[in-house]
């Protein structure tokens, strides 16, 4: 039990008879201890046990308990961090099966919730042995990234997070797009780029960020490009890094996807297929995959069409001629005109159509000129393209490592712009988004990653940095709100989305330091950071303790205080000399297996129970059994297998001397009592234990004496020696209900040698029955 806890008042266990068994009463119950102590755990019993004879399959007793709760079963407590300017508290059951001890440190400084740029990491990884592993986490404090608001009238940025996880690492938006109304479809990721560690798609409305078809997004599959219908928030598109591209017409309720399939008879067959540029316009879906061309669909995803779309190999080499795009980064469609669609393209500029893609025409203008004596200097790459919807003919390009350029008169001549605004070198100028207001006339935004939020009020001819900046400028995309108010949204990332007093899922903060195996484990704890001031360099510790497994005691009824420990479960390093279930008949030996605990005897098939089988139990004899759980301690710094310590148990009666707890136990009281079997039919006859070894058999006779049973009333049984020598003869007054013991000794009272016996059972209304008996001695 977990220290700190509510009072746990024991149940009383259960009186009276069961399946003819007899129980042992006890009813003093227990309270355990209201506090946790440092490297201590509270060892519990389970408050009942349930016995039922087994007799498919493997003749047995099955012994069955309720599992005990994380909550009640695991210890934890913090330790070093009551200097710190912001409370921790961590609640929860510990859901490891091994102890552990977290070091929790901080790398930055700053307060919980920041909204400064920089990032405040809080990191924790277990300490001591690696041998079950290792578990290594990293939480975001700051509160300066996710998806932001900006309201063009007062010129205010807000961040629109509500419901998204604050267990990123990082919260990276990979792509997103808006509909109408604030609307809006995200693709996240968490890692430390933008590209790492994906976590799906995720839609936005009135109730707040929701992940969506998790089967289809899973976190193993990048997402590169979103784009959302301005006719219906219902029809979105998904773009991705390596599967192709999917298409909904019914808010994400179901996707069609669409890869290679666009051109099955295409030749060579591209490695990937990745979406590189996506648009859906009020008419047309638009994408781009290279290796394999530009695509369009006018029934909004239920087919496509190629568009036949070319560009020079290299304006050095005429002679070379034209091939498919090397790669396309964006596509926009003139909103005053859906025939109207330019495609921003990697070597080759931008190239634009009239007509609705059947003819295509550069616009290398005055800029992407061939020079003989500086070879590839006519080679642009443009990011991104925006087209005045009310002067078709201004064009404005983001050109990856050369700026912003504008052309006044459809691309034949082009101005570089926005110089005031560059940063020191232009090769940071890497990925541009452009965006129109709709709320006031003229007026430009252009976001350029990891460098600043510009806008220009004359149609792109001049630029200035926003007064109020984001408080993040890493970013990927603009879009509008879609109401007409001018507001729009930034998708930024590299920031976090903590918000200070939230309570986070602790295994849910996992990093690739986790050794892999572990990744999906519910470690049980949650975790609670307040408000106040996180110092670089300082740390504080979790310690988490459960215990290390079951153990199931038996002993003689003659003697309720004289037990042997039977069956032993380390929940971390079972050992048994079996493959399978034990309880069961197909199970395997394990050859030169010398350190058998019968692990495989237990069974966890029903949720929140576990069972043990013994087979060793004889019709006629009373048995008591108890279960305990047992520990080493805390061995989170060392492991089971390097402690010195030896196992403790919680206690198996009340007073039970072996257990340094208090409690009542389970202690039970069983009497086996089978009678005769039927004249005809009934249950197979057989002799236990068979065979018979020096070390196992009947209590207080072991290696000793055998059961003959499963007899019907009247038997007799004849003992022979395989060469067909008498050895005994047992007759009806040897028999006690369905059994006939024997003391494996021969008619002149000695006892016989070690080796194999037939067995004759004769039966007044049946026919006799032969069978085998093995002696080892």
């Amino acid at each position: 039990m977990k220290a700190g806890n509510k009072g746990l008042i024991w149940s009383i266990l259960m009186l009276g008879i069961l399946l003819g068994f007899v129980s042992e009463s006890l009813v003093q119950a227990q309270t355990p201890p209201s506090t946790c102590a440092n490297d201590s755990l509270f060892l519990l019993s389970p408050d009942a046990l349930v016995f039922e004879r087994q007799t498919e399959g493997r003749n047995g007793m099955l012994i069955s308990w309720g599992d005990i709760s994380l909550d009640e079963a695991t210890c934890f407590v913090l330790t070093g961090h009551e200097d710190l300017d912001y409370g921790v508290s961590v609640g929860g059951g510990f859901g490891d099966q091994v102890d552990r001890q977290l070091l929790f440190s901080m790398s930055d400084t700053s307060v919980v919730g920041s909204t400064d740029p920089a990032t405040l990491m809080m990191s924790w990884i277990t300490e001591g042995s690696s041998i079950y592993g290792v578990l290594s986490g990293s939480i975001n404090l700051a509160n300066n990234g996710g998806v932001y608001q900006f309201n063009e009238v007062s010129g205010d940025w807000t961040q629109v997070n509500d419901a998204l996880p604050m267990t990123w690492r990082q919260n990276n938006a990979m792509a997103m797009d808006a509909g109408t109304d604030g609307f809006m479809v995200a693709a996240f990721s968490a890692g430390q780029t933008i590209e790492s560690d994906p976590k799906g798609l995720y839609t936005r409305n009135t109730l707040g960020w929701q992940r969506i078809a998790e089967d289809v997004f899973t976190t193993s599959l990048t997402i590169t490009h979103i784009s959302v219908s301005p006719n219906n928030n219902n029809h979105f598109a998904v773009g991705t890094d390596d599967n192709g591209l999917y298409v909904t017409t019914d808010g994400g309720e179901s996707f069609a996807n669409w890869g290679l399939n666009l051109d099955p008879d295409y030749e060579p067959i591209p490695a990937r297929v990745r979406v590189s540029a996506l648009d859906w316009s009020a008419g047309r879906i638009w994408t781009f995959i290279p290796n394999l061309g530009l695509f369009y669909s006018e029934d909004n995803g239920v087919s496509f069409e190629r568009s036949d779309l070319l560009v020079d190999v290299n304006l050095d080499e005429p002679e070379l001629g034209t091939a498919l795009p090397v790669n396309a980064n964006d596509i926009t469609v003139n909103e005053a005109d859906d025939d109207h669609v330019l495609i921003s393209l990697q070597f080759n500029g931008v190239f634009q159509t009239i007509d609705g893609g059947l003819n295509w025409t550069d616009t290398y203008g005055d800029l992407m000129v061939p020079d003989p004596e500086n070879e590839g200097v006519w080679s642009y790459t443009a990011s991104s393209v925006m087209v005045d919807p009310l002067d078709s003919n201004i064009l404005v390009v983001g050109m990856k490592n050369r700026g912003i350029f504008r052309t006044a008169n459809g691309g034949t001549n082009w101005l570089r712009v926005g110089q005031n605004t560059d940063p020191e070198s232009v090769s940071g100028m890497v990925n541009f988004s452009f965006l129109k207001s709709d709320g006031i006339a003229d007026r430009y935004y252009c976001l350029i990653d990891e460098w600043s939020v510009i806008s220009s009020s004359d149609q792109g001819a001049t630029w200035d940095h926003f007064a109020q900046q984001p408080i993040l400028t890493k970013g990927v995309s603009l879009a509008l709100v879609g109401d007409g108010s001018g507001d729009f949204f930034m998708a930024s990332w590299g920031g976090g989305t903590f918000v200070p007093g939230s309570t986070l899922v602790l295994s849910d903060t996992y990093n690739t330091g986790t050794t892999p195996s572990l990744r999906e484990m519910d470690l049980g704890l949650d975790i609670t950071i307040e408000a106040g001031t996180v110092l670089s360099g300082y740390q504080f510790t979790l310690k988490c303790q459960t215990f290390q497994g079951w153990a199931v005691w038996r002993g003689p009824g003659h003697d309720r205080n004289n037990m042997t420990l039977i069956g032993v479960f380390d929940r971390v390093n079972p050992e048994s000399c079996i493959e399978g279930y034990c309880g069961n008949v197909n199970w395997q030996v394990v050859p030169q297996c010398y350190n058998s605990k019968r692990a495989a005897c237990f069974n966890f098939d029903t949720p929140d129970t576990v069972q043990f089988f013994d087979e060793e139990i004889y019709n006629g004899f009373t048995y008591n059994y108890a279960v305990s759980s047992f520990d080493y301690g805390n061995t989170a710094l060392t492991s089971p297998q390097n402690s010195s310590v030896t196992a403790i148990y919680s206690p198996r009666w009340q007073g039970d001397e072996l257990s340094p707890f208090e409690g009542s136990g389970n202690r039970r009281s069983v009497k086996l009592d089978i009678a005769a079997t039927a004249d005809s039919g009934g249950e197979e006859i057989y002799v236990f234990p068979n065979p018979l070894r020096l070390d196992s058999g009947l209590p207080g006779q072991e290696g000793k004496r055998v059961v003959f049973t499963n007899l019907p009333e009247g038997s007799r049984v004849r003992v022979f020696t395989t060469a067909g020598d008498d050895v005994i003869n047992l007759g009806p007054d040897n028999q006690s209900g369905g059994n006939i013991s024997w003391g494996t000794d021969n008619r002149n009272g000695d006892d016989v040698s070690a080796g194999v016996y037939l067995y004759k059972v004769i039966m007044p209304n049946r026919e006799d029955y032969w069978g085998k008996l093995v002696i080892i001695r």
